[in-house]
């Protein structure tokens, strides 16, 4: 009998344990500036689940990411960040993991409390820069017709500063069509062209002759 209640007990006290969960969504942008294109191979919020990123422009230098959108439910409040992405400027890929302060967290908390997610959206935004850095910001949109007025229609505020990765291994072959593809319509300068590794198994010779003859030649 003891036996039985202590289970009985047990199974009633999981949902207290269980982490609690808020609406929010998610942006992802370059933050290296113009001619600095990324391939976001991962995003992973608090080592237990994935955020879509691929392939992201180079943005200005000091802007809020917002030209990747994803929602992926309720999820609890982000505490830590690991991304993997690579560099078509410079034919580098680059790892990083990021905490978000405690006071950051609670900020984060605090927001939700005072715009709440029936008029606002909630969005985390991180920034790639094709330079090896990445910033992470908490935003605020309003959404709703009849918006407070004493409160503002946009806002943000700063969850990680610019941190700077490290250089990790990676075969950037793999990214040898989009690269010539960036270099033809001059989203990044021909000089790559110098970076990028010899293939063993090239294309078809003929198939860039379109993109290399609009290259400028030296």
């Amino acid at each position: 009998m003891k036996r039985i209640l202590l289970f009985i007990l047990s199974i009633s006290l999981l949902p207290a344990c269980q982490e609690k969960t808020y609406d929010y969504s998610f942006s992802e942008d370059g933050i290296g500036g113009e001619g600095w294109p990324v391939w976001g191979e991962y995003l992973i919020v608090n080592e237990a689940w994935q955020v879509p990123v691929g392939n992201l422009p180079g943005g200005t230098v000091d802007n809020i990411p917002v030209g990747s959108q994803s929602g992926l439910g309720r999820k609890p409040i982000p505490e830590t960040l690991r991304a993997r992405w690579f560099s078509y400027r410079n034919q580098t890929f680059f790892e990083v993991t990021v905490a978000i302060p405690e006071a950051k967290q609670a900020q984060i908390k605090q927001w939700l409390k005072q715009y709440p997610t029936d008029r606002y959206l909630h969005e985390l935004a991180v920034g790639f820069a094709g330079q090896g850095e990445l910033q992470a910001w908490w935003t605020i949109f309003c959404k709703a017709i009849d918006c407070p007025k004493d409160q503002p229609k946009t806002d943000h505020f700063e969850l990680t500063p610019r941190t700077t990765a490290v250089m990790a291994e990676g075969d950037p072959n793999q990214y040898y069509n989009t690269t010539r593809e960036l270099i033809g319509e001059g989203s990044i300068p021909a000089s790559v062209l110098d970076l990028v590794p010899v293939m063993e198994n090239p294309p078809d010779e003929h198939q860039y002759d379109d993109i290399l003859d609009i290259v400028p030649k030296e």
